[in-house]
């Protein structure tokens, strides 16, 4: 998604760096100033909650305790998921209207 937005070079290498790590949570630190603010979530990192929820000690709890995490994060990775196409089909559809005025004034075939 980075690439595809335009990010810096710095910013596409920090992901490469954090594709790399073998704890997650150091992939997270890794890349969390490159994380957009339109895909926080009340101006939280979402893969820091989802990875801290998915940390815990899931073994200490009951099942319909499990149950009501389980649903949580379905509905932090559904928001996530949704903000990420929002962001892409965003880009794509500015670049195709700056693409329509730039050239409605070239003789049409």
């Amino acid at each position: 998604m980075a690439e595809k937005l335009g990010a810096s070079g710095e910013t596409i290498n920090a992901f490469e760096t954090a594709r790399g790590e073998k704890q997650f949570k150091n992939a997270i630190e890794k890349i969390k100033l490159a994380i957009p603010p339109s895909l926080l979530i009340n101006g939280r990192n979402p893969l820091l909650l989802l990875h801290d929820a998915l940390s815990d000690g899931i073994h200490e709890y009951t099942d319909a305790q499990c149950l009501e995490f389980a649903t949580t994060i379905r509905l932090i990775l559904t928001d996530l998921s949704e903000k990420i196409s929002m962001a892409l089909k965003e880009k794509t559809e500015v670049k195709i209207a700056v693409e329509k005025l730039l050239n409605r004034n070239k003789p049409k075939n």
